[in-house]
């Protein structure tokens, strides 16, 4: 009896901005989700506007050595482009630690260093914060009380010496939100960005300048 057509294995892994990035299913990953305890605040796989926000970086660039935070790093990709093209020291910051095995995963695989700390938005004192001079982040404000803790952040970034801030977001309300509250105090534009290569993917980026 004839069969039908086989069903199209997804690749287990992808080449983007200089960084080998595992699929979900890859044997690593899942060796990790039987391993160790399961990323609970969505920390489970890339999200879509880390390569939005990876691809704006590639083009426009980011000083080398630069120290770059990245906040709800999850596994770390932004991050990681920032260190391996860039050269950047890089610390990575999460609510959930359970997403650190995943970041250090990739960290080996693609060959750079990258510190990891747990905690969230409302945990970064300024004295903290001034330690940085770029701070990203890709998919961390898809509910509507994170909108309040990321303003702060961001206002205390500014204030604390941090030359630059970027969040990139599919365009959700509580972004737009923090959208709104960002640009009324006149030192942040939200741009659009649309990628076709190496995946289709469009968002929008809040980026936010400090004094010069």
């Amino acid at each position: 009896m004839p069969t039908g057509p086989k069903r199209r294995t997804p690749p287990q892994e992808r080449q983007a901005y200089g960084l080998t990035i595992l699929h979900p299913s890859h044997p690593e990953v899942r060796r990790l989700q039987h391993d160790a305890a399961r990323p609970a605040l969505h920390g489970h796989k890339v999200w879509p506007t880390s390569f939005v926000l990876m691809d704006y970086l590639h083009q426009r660039g980011v000083p080398p050595q630069a120290r770059v935070l990245e906040i709800g790093c999850g596994w770390g990709l932004v991050g990681l482009a920032c260190a391996k093209t860039f050269q950047a020291q890089v610390t990575g910051l999460d609510a959930d630690p359970a997403v650190f095995p995943y970041l250090q995963l990739h960290a080996q695989l693609n060959g750079v260093d990258i510190t990891t700390g747990q905690g969230t938005f409302a945990d970064l004192p300024p004295q903290e914060l001034a330690a940085f001079e770029l701070i990203v982040g890709a998919d961390i404000c898809f509910w509507e009380e994170l909108v309040e803790p990321l303003y702060q952040l961001v206002r205390h970034s500014i204030a604390a010496g941090v030359a630059e801030i970027l969040v990139a977001d599919p365009g959700r309300p509580p972004f737009d939100d923090l959208c709104a509250r960002c640009v009324q105090q006149g030192d942040a534009e939200v741009l659009t960005w649309t990628m076709t290569t190496p995946v289709a993917e469009r968002g929008q980026i809040l980026r936010v300048v400090g004094a010069v």
